[in-house]
C-alpha cells in the first residue's frame, strides 16, 4: 500500500487503548480523543520499506457508534458484559508496485474495507474475547475472514498494560489476492503462486500512561506469524513483520 493510503486509514489507528473496559476496572473511554500518532510499519513483501508515518489521530466511543483503530461499529447490544456490534474496518494490506523494485511488474494489490460482525464478552479475571466475521466490501480481493482476540488489562507503578492475542482465519481468495503471484506477472526468481486460505497468529502490547486529567502517552507493539501459506510465496521476504504505533493523545472531556 502506498503512503497516502496508508496514513489515511491510519488517522483512526492506534491499539483500543480507549477500547471496552476490562473486567470493570477502569472508568469508560473518553467520548472524543484527539492527537498525533507515529507508525513504524514492517511491510513483508520484499523490498517494500514502509518508513515512518507521523499522522493525526482521531478516536470516538458514542453511545451506539463508535471509533476503535481501524474500525467504525454501531452496537446493537450493550451491556455490562456483552457488546453485539456491525462494524467496517479498514484493510490496509497490500502494496503499489512502484515502491519495490523487486515487484515490478506486478498489479497493484489495493487496500480495502471490510464489513463484519463482532461479538465481545467482558469475563472477569479474564479480560476481554470477541469474535468477529468479516468479508471484503470493495470485493478487491472478495475473501473473508474470521477472527477470535483476547484482550486483558492490568495496572503497575502509574501505567496501564492492555496484552492482546489474536488469531485470524483468512480465505484463500484473500491470501492470493495479497500474496499470491498471477501467471502473467511470473518472472525468473519470481514464480507464480496461488496463496490457500491461512490462519495468521498475533500478539500485541499496549502500554498508556496517564499526563494529568486529558493526556495519554501511550505505545503499542503488535508481531504476528506469517504461516506457510503466506511465506512461500516468492513476493514475501519478512514472515514476522513487527509494527510499532507511539502517540500521544488529548480529551477535551
Amino acid at each position: 500500500m502506498n503512503k497516502p493510503l496508508l496514513a489515511c486509514a491510519l488517522l483512526l489507528a492506534a491499539a483500543p487503548a480507549f477500547a471496552q473496559p476490562a473486567e470493570g476496572q477502569r472508568q469508560p473511554p473518553p467520548r472524543w480523543t484527539f492527537g498525533v500518532l507515529a507508525a513504524d510499519r514492517d511491510a513483508p513483501y520484499v523490498g517494500l520499506d514502509e518508513g515512518l508515518l507521523v499522522v493525526p489521530l482521531v478516536r470516538f466511543e458514542g453511545e451506539r457508534a463508535y471509533l476503535r483503530g481501524l474500525r467504525g461499529g454501531w452496537r446493537l447490544r450493550d451491556t455490562d458484559t456483552h457488546e453485539l456490534a456491525v462494524f467496517a474496518q479498514a484493510r490496509t494490506d497490500g502494496y503499489e508496485a512502484k515502491d519495490s523494485p523487486f515487484l515490478a511488474g506486478m498489479a497493484d494489490r489495493k487496500f480495502s474495507l471490510d464489513l463484519g460482525i463482532a461479538s465481545a464478552w467482558t469475563i472477569k479475571k479474564v479480560g476481554v474475547v470477541e469474535a468477529a466475521l468479516s468479508a471484503d466490501a470493495l470485493d478487491r480481493s472478495g475473501g473473508y475472514e474470521a477472527a477470535l482476540s483476547w484482550n486483558g488489562l492490568f495496572r503497575a507503578g502509574g501505567f496501564t498494560f492492555i496484552p492482546g492475542a489474536s488469531v485470524k482465519w483468512q480465505s484463500d481468495d484473500m491470501i492470493d489476492y495479497y500474496y499470491g503471484v498471477r501467471a502473467g506477472e511470473a518472472l525468473p526468481g519470481r514464480p507464480a503462486y496461488q496463496g490457500e486460505a491461512a490462519v495468521i497468529p498475533d500478539v500485541s502490547l499496549l502500554v498508556q500512561r496517564k499526563l494529568g486529567p486529558r493526556w495519554t502517552l501511550f505505545a503499542r507493539a503488535s508481531h504476528p506469524w506469517l504461516p506457510s501459506e503466506v511465506s512461500n510465496s516468492p513476493i514475501v521476504g519478512d514472515d514476522n513483520p513487527t509494527t510499532i504505533f507511539l502517540g500521544l493523545g488529548w480529551s477535551p472531556e
